[in-house]
């Protein structure tokens, strides 16, 4: 390392008696650069305005040299530079950057690994699952990774007590153009014995509300003498803060048996109070359009035993003065239905008051739900059924007054795949789910026996997502690209009508909320809530819908000290799709295309986001948009954009 210093203006005895504040770091390469300055400009402790400090320059230098080490940069030079400013007190940063040759990996070895038992071995070495491959460029951030992998196969498949050592690297330092610029790297693991599961002590803390032991076994996902497998201890964590009364609960190995190759286990259970009144503030979206909400709920921990929870909650949600609701439900939660930890069950009962500008309506609701959880190695990762009854009593504003009552018995079933790993911040994996939904069967009974309405109707959705990293780094993920698709399509059938002061009125055989809208923050995003669609009126919306987004999201200061702008994030997408009134109606030409970006901002709630979104393709402009197009001619820019603001991510 070469350190230059250039002093304008004063002798350098004046110089090094100053404090000078620090006005430029500049980052340059002598050839190429793999990394990006502004990635390098991140590890370096220093920060322009910053008092110069020449400790704090000097271990810049070390810590940029070993970001290339650990990247195979083996060989990489750094040198550096300060040009002092007498008259202003202030200096500039330099670093210089020779990269040279990066290494790549030559032969791999899993030291320890021939100790294991088959099942092991071909977990292991599955190529599909491994990170590290002859000739890929050397990362130790992937070797950790690596061995983190083989630790978790180790931990899971009975050996309780493996270790790693360090890893070894050999580099090549020969003309030999098969061995040029390459390592040999051994990965050492240790795997010791095989265990299996011995006992698990349970003990109380406070017992209370008659929790039993059998409660808590209930929840474990292992037995006694079964292989020893580290996730199914953290799934049996997992199992066990469903129960609201516990809390924090942990399964702690209390004791490794080497002489019978058992691990024994304790669980303290810590049983917190049964009741909770808890205020509300949320946000929420009815057919694309965002209520704020706030309400009060209480919750009833252990409503007759066997942990099943109880929730009664009052909720207003608030759009405009002319677009309200206020609702009341009792929610029961059944964690262990039917004597299966995998099947869930709840029965929602309650009523809804809505305000609009065309009508008010008044809903009596009931609903019962089945959810059936699957294992992890099975495509489709859950099950679910849902029983819903309402009774509807609409009053419409317009004149003459009018007052319609309908019964619905609607039974719908659903198939969820999910494979994504982070809710905050998704970037690997994909996301799938698959809901039919059926109502006029049972309903059309009770229309024989009581004098009501009812709709007629079978309705079809699928929505797909996937994710993927386009960073280096599958930890401090800052890049994302997502990706959406969803469709659904609803078939009318049947004779139904609305018997009206004495008078049958047909009507359309699909509720209102249960319709298609397109445009808002989560839908195409040039255009507003229920403002896009090929029907008679978007606000009630079509019997087909089609949508499409790709979204680009960036977080790139993940890695700042300032806490404020750390979970900064911006998003670019383009957004495609429409409303159609029936399937049969879907033209190609009439797909609405929206472009735009945003700001986001990540919180323990979601992401906080404020969207513009641009009509690219508008296939209704109208007299205000002018054209199709939005620079077409004739083009009305006024009726080209929309602003749009949501919690939590697009999709």
């Amino acid at each position: 390392m070469f350190l230059s210093l250039v002093i304008s203006s004063h002798s350098q005895d004046k110089a090094e008696n100053k404090v000078f504040e620090i006005d430029e770091i500049n980052i340059s390469f002598t050839s190429q650069n793999i990394f990006d300055p502004e990635d390098v400009s991140l590890l370096l402790a220093s920060k322009e305005g910053d008092n110069f400090d020449i400790e704090i320059y000097l271990q810049d230098v070390e810590r940029i040299k070993k970001y290339y080490f650990d990247n195979g940069f083996f060989n990489v030079i750094v040198d550096t530079g300060l040009v002092f400013n007498m008259a202003d007190d202030e200096v500039i940063e330099k670093f210089i950057i020779t990269e040279n040759i990066r290494y790549r990996y030559n032969n791999i070895k899993y030291s320890g690994i021939e100790n294991t038992d088959d099942i092991v071995k071909n977990k292991i070495f599955k190529s599909s699952d491994k990170l590290l491959f002859g000739g890929r460029f050397y990362s130790k951030d992937t070797i950790n990774q690596e061995v983190n992998r083989v630790l978790n196969i180790l931990f899971n498949n009975g050996y309780a007590t493996a270790l790693s050592g360090k890893p070894e690297i050999l580099k090549y330092e020969t003309n030999e153009e098969k061995f040029k610029n390459k390592v040999d790297i051994t990965l050492i693991f240790i795997p010791k014995i095989k265990y299996r599961f011995g006992k698990t002590n349970v003990t109380f803390t406070d017992k209370r509300y008659n929790v039993s032991k059998e409660d808590i076994f209930r929840e474990l996902t292992f037995s006694e003498d079964q292989t020893y497998d580290k996730s199914e201890v953290i799934n049996s964590e997992i199992n066990l803060s469903k129960i609201s009364l516990i809390e924090n609960p942990r399964i702690n190995i209390e004791e490794i048996d080497s002489i019978n190759n058992k691990v024994n286990f304790s669980i303290d259970a810590l049983i917190r109070s049964k009741y909770d009144f808890t205020p509300e503030l949320f946000g929420y979206y009815f057919q694309q359009v965002f209520y704020l909400g706030a309400g009060i709920s209480f919750t009833d921990k252990n409503f007759f035993g066997g942990g099943r929870v109880l929730t009664s909650s009052l909720r207003f949600y608030f759009h405009s003065f002319d677009d309200n609701r206020l609702e009341f439900v009792n929610s029961i939660y059944q964690p262990f239905l039917f004597r299966n930890r995998n099947i869930s069950g709840t029965w929602n009962i309650g009523a809804e008051y809505r305000l609009n500008e065309i009508s008010n309506l008044t809903l009596i609701k009931n609903s019962f739900g089945v959810t059936y959880s699957l294992p992890d190695y099975t495509y489709i990762n859950k099950l679910t059924s849902k029983w819903e009854i309402n009774n509807v009593r609409i009053k419409l504003k317009q004149p003459p007054p009018l007052v319609i009552n309908y019964f619905t018995s609607t039974l719908s079933f659903g198939a969820i795949h999910n494979s994504t790993n982070n809710i905050q911040f998704p970037f690997k994996g994909n996301y799938q789910s698959y809901e039919i939904e059926e109502s006029g069967l049972l309903s059309g009974i009770v229309k024989k026996w009581f004098n009501t309405a009812t709709l007629s109707y079978v309705k079809f959705t699928n929505f797909n997502s996937a994710y993927y990293n386009l960073t280096n780094d599958n930890v401090k993920v800052s890049s994302a690209l997502a990706f959406k698709f969803s469709t659904g399509v609803i078939f009318e059938y049947g004779d139904n009508t609305f018997t009206v002061n004495d008078e049958e009125i047909q009507s359309d055989r699909v509720p209102n909320d249960k319709k298609f809208v397109c445009g808002g923050g989560s839908s195409v995003r040039g255009w507003g809530a229920k403002q896009l669609g090929i029907v008679k009126d978007k606000n009630i919306g079509g019997d087909f819908i089609l949508e499409s987004s790709v979204e680009h999201r960036l977080r790139p200061f993940m890695d700042s000290k300032n806490t404020y702008i750390r979970d900064l994030g911006f998003a670019a997408f383009i957004d495609a799709g429409n409303a159609w009134s029936e399937i049969g109606k879907f033209k190609l030409n009439e797909i609405a295309i929206a472009a735009g970006g945003g700001i986001r901002y990540y919180t323990i709630i979601g992401a906080i986001r404020f969207d513009v979104g641009f009509k690219i393709y508008d296939p209704q402009p109208g007299d205000i948009g002018g054209s199709n197009w939005i620079f077409g001619s004739g083009s009305n820019l006024n009726d080209k954009y929309n602003f749009q603001f949501g919690i939590g991510n697009t999709f």
